[in-house]
């Protein structure tokens, strides 16, 4: 045997660790020479200069794939603006109009790069930030101008302006969305990946990317956790430093729980090769709250915020429930008070019903109601407790009560007895749409991932309402409607679930 060759190291041996030989030098070049493939030739992974210029060369490919990335949106949003300053300057005569066009682009850049709308994934796609962003260099650029040289920035042309920008960045950057998924399907741009992971866990990721239409990774494979190799893997993570130099990645995809030791190892692997670490929760399965990355004295970590509705949201759904309550408040006060006569004209008693429910952060609040029920101060709710409908004791409904009256059976038939509560809308303690809310009675009985219920202001219809109402007597599935409407809320949905909620009033389906 050749004591030089006998000498040379394995693939997995860290780099530094032997020098090349003039033999194992000089055998690259004849294997080169004779064998012709389509991979370009690796020099022996101990060569530390290679290892060096590989991983600046992998960092500097990552690095400006970023910098293209948000400069090119810089340069299409600064052309959408003057576009839009341009259009606004030909509707609105204002003197300096021309002169306020580089101003009004740098403010708007600025205010997009504050509202975070040049972030990667959906943040460039949300339309809050977008119209966030315009908004507050609007109010900068109206500040500015308000001294001298006074430019003179009017209010209508603040208004029209603000109004083109947005809608040209939404169309814009819905555009750029559609020109980089085509570039994605024909593997333009993808950035090659390896994830780390059971086959289940493999599985998942690999689901939750395809479901994203502008997925940019192209999955390379899985490697193994363990020293036992799963079927159709890379490799274990022992063997990551030769599936590095092999599949040449971009990143590498952590999708499990890992021991301190292995994951320093698979850090400093990625640290000498270039490779960008990417560590996803284990803890997030079945969790889709909002995840912020924080530190934790000197520690990396993760603020799982409850689910809730960021500020934008509250306030454009608040003004939407002040609106669309004051408009129907013309209609309702009339319907109130001829339904009132004749609450009063069948039975003895107020017209209005008031109960104690629990609300946002399980604060108590009085709810409006007609009343439907005969007034005996003397039943409640125990009395007729083996009438319920659901054989949960968190949720309380009767079919066939003996206290509703005959009027009261018309106003449940149609939901007329919820009107009144659009007074507690406009007091701020209910929203037009949100979870029902619940008597204090049914909340002692929550397990504690029911309480999510009591993250948002509770409404006068909701997902529940819309999905069947009465019929559905789960009440883990009703926790799941109005979980999936917390975490998936928009406007748009607010409106679908009020246009729902109509036909199913009108068609009286599980009313009682």
């Amino acid at each position: 045997m050749n004591p030089v060759s006998s000498s040379r190291p394995s693939g997995n041996h860290p780099a530094g660790d032997f020098p090349p030989s003039a033999e194992a030098v000089a055998t690259p070049t004849r294997v080169r020479h004779f064998r012709r493939t389509p991979r370009p030739f690796v020099l022996p992974d101990f060569d530390v200069r290679l290892r060096r210029e590989l991983s600046q060369r992998r960092l500097f490919v990552a690095l400006a794939r970023q910098v293209a990335r948000v400069s090119g949106l810089h340069v299409a949003d600064g052309l959408t603006v003057a576009l839009a300053a341009l259009a606004t300057a030909s509707l609105v005569r204002v003197d300096a109009a021309r002169d306020l066009i580089p101003i009004e682009i740098g403010f708007v850049l600025l205010g997009l790069g504050a509202r975070g709308a040049y972030n990667a994934a959906h943040a460039r796609r949300d339309p809050i930030r977008l119209i966030m962003g315009v908004a507050m260099a609007v109010v900068a650029l109206a500040i500015v101008t308000a001294f001298p040289p006074h430019l003179g920035l009017s209010l209508p042309y603040g208004a029209l302006f603000a109004a083109f920008a947005t809608t040209g960045l939404i169309i814009e950057r819905r555009f750029v969305d559609l020109v980089m998924r085509q570039l994605y399907s024909h593997g333009i741009g993808l950035r090659r990946a390896v994830i780390v992971g059971s086959s289940g866990q493999v599985r998942d990721v690999i689901e939750a990317l395809e479901k994203d239409e502008q997925r940019d990774h192209l999955i390379l494979g899985a490697v193994s956790p363990t020293k036992a190799e799963e079927p159709d893997t890379l490799g274990s993570v022992d063997d990551l430093e030769l599936i590095l130099l092999r599949e040449e990645p971009a990143e590498l995809i952590i999708a499990t729980a890992l021991p301190t030791d292995v994951l320093h190892n698979l850090s400093e692997t990625c640290a000498r090769f270039g490779v960008t670490l990417l560590a996803l929760p284990t803890w997030n399965t079945g969790l889709r709250g909002w995840v912020e990355p924080v530190r934790l004295g000197p520690l990396p970590a993760f603020w799982l915020h409850p689910r809730r509705l960021e500020m934008p949201a509250l306030l454009v759904k608040r003004t939407t429930d002040v609106i669309l309550t004051s408009l129907a408040m013309v209609v309702a006060l009339p319907i109130i008070g001829i339904l009132g006569v004749a609450i009063k004209i069948e039975s003895r008693g107020p017209v209005f019903f008031r109960q104690v429910r629990v609300g946002l952060g399980g604060k108590e609040f009085m709810v409006w109601k007609l009343r439907s029920m005969s007034h005996e101060p003397g039943r409640s709710n125990d009395d007729v407790a083996h009438l319920n409908t659901y054989s949960d004791g968190r949720l309380f409904k009767t079919r066939n009560d003996p206290r509703i009256t005959g009027v009261g059976k018309f106003l449940r038939r149609f939901s007329l007895d919820e009107l009144p509560q659009l007074f507690n809308v406009l007091a701020g303690e209910m929203s037009l749409v949100g979870p029902r809310p619940p008597m204090p009675l049914e909340v002692t009985r929550y397990e504690p991932q029911h309480f999510v219920r009591l993250t948002v202001v509770p409404g006068v219809t909701g997902p529940w309402q819309t999905s069947g109402r009465n019929l559905i007597t789960d009440f883990e599935e009703v926790v799941r409607l109005e979980r999936a409407y917390i975490e998936e809320w928009s406007l748009a949905l607010d409106l679908r679930i009020m246009a729902k909620t109509i036909g199913v009033i009108l068609s009286g389906k599980g009313a009682y």
